[in-house]
């Protein structure tokens, strides 16, 4: 996929410095700034004979490959099918899909009433690069065979939250309970022209590319899901969107950026707390999960 999208040279700096595309978590252009991957290695300036880590910027001297605005508009312009007129809907809300990578995009902000109109001049890119990891939830798959529960993935910005959700979606799939997938950022399941690129499981309907609060309604009618699933909360109406489902009978399993549990008291969150039967804490990619199980009064 990273070959599709990024400009011949940067995706060979890339492969020189012998860091393979399934090894990645990021990469990020900047308009006249090095070329920086991100990996289970941390991150890295890519240079011209090879990477170099933090510790070494001081001493080494090789010469970092510097994005330029062609690489950034070759990026923009595959992402988005040849017509970024056409996913100026999406910029405005910092990002585009492609094929399962979230792209988040900064520029210059137009704003209008004070609500963000136009993103323009876009001078740097932050590529994520999804990972589908099987077997990533072995050790919460009891939480799984013990039937369909409501779960929150609780985590920070990069700690694995989205492949855990993937993996514990196509694991209740595979009990061949109904899931509906509300894939707003199309990088849980990545479907392309009507497939799925990454196994989110056979027995998940996958809503892509559609705001929640804009889908749950109808679905719990039309769909008629064991479980509906959606990845990175945020603000009230999601909030309240999680306490409609519960109170519908309906099973729900949802992510949220935190720290911890704590962290999403006297927020709007709070509410939606007691619904849940099990928090499932990250603090790092492929560190250990930890269990909270939630033995409060749930309504």
């Amino acid at each position: 996929m990273l070959k599709n999208l990024l400009n011949k040279n940067i995706y060979q700096a890339i492969v020189r410095c012998g860091i393979t595309p399934e090894s990645l978590f990021e990469v990020r252009l900047r308009i006249g700034k090095p070329l920086v991957i991100c990996g289970k290695f941390g991150n890295a300036v890519v240079t011209e004979n090879g990477v170099c880590y933090p510790s070494d910027r001081k001493k080494n001297t090789a010469q970092p490959v510097v994005a330029q605005a062609e690489d950034v508009e070759y990026a923009l312009s595959v992402a988005s099918g040849h017509s970024v007129y056409a996913v100026s809907d999406s910029l405005l809300k910092g990002y585009i899909s492609y094929r399962g990578m979230r792209i988040g995009a900064s520029g210059a902000v137009v704003s209008e009433g004070g609500r963000v109109s136009a993103l323009k001049n876009i001078a740097s890119l932050n590529i994520r690069i999804p990972h589908e990891v099987k077997g990533c939830a072995g050790e919460v798959s009891y939480i799984v065979d013990g039937g369909l529960k409501n779960i929150l993935v609780v985590s920070p910005p990069g700690a694995g939250k989205t492949t855990l959700l993937r993996e514990l979606t196509r694991l209740y799939s595979e009990k061949l309970y109904n899931i509906l997938l509300i894939d707003e950022r199309n990088e849980i399941a990545a479907v392309s022209d009507g497939k799925s690129i990454l196994d989110a499981g056979d027995f998940t309907d996958v809503m892509a590319g559609a705001e929640k609060k804009l889908v749950y309604e109808n679905a719990v009618r039309s769909m008629r899901p064991d479980m509906i699933v959606m990845d990175e909360l945020f603000g009230e109406d999601d909030a309240e969107g999680i306490c409609d489902i519960a109170r519908a009978g309906v099973r729900v399993m949802a992510s949220v950026h935190a720290r911890d549990t704590e962290a999403l008291k006297n927020t709007p969150f709070e509410r939606m707390l007691r619904f849940f039967d099990f928090f499932l804490v990250l603090e790092r990619p492929g560190g250990k999960i930890r269990v909270i199980e939630n033995k409060g009064t749930k309504m």
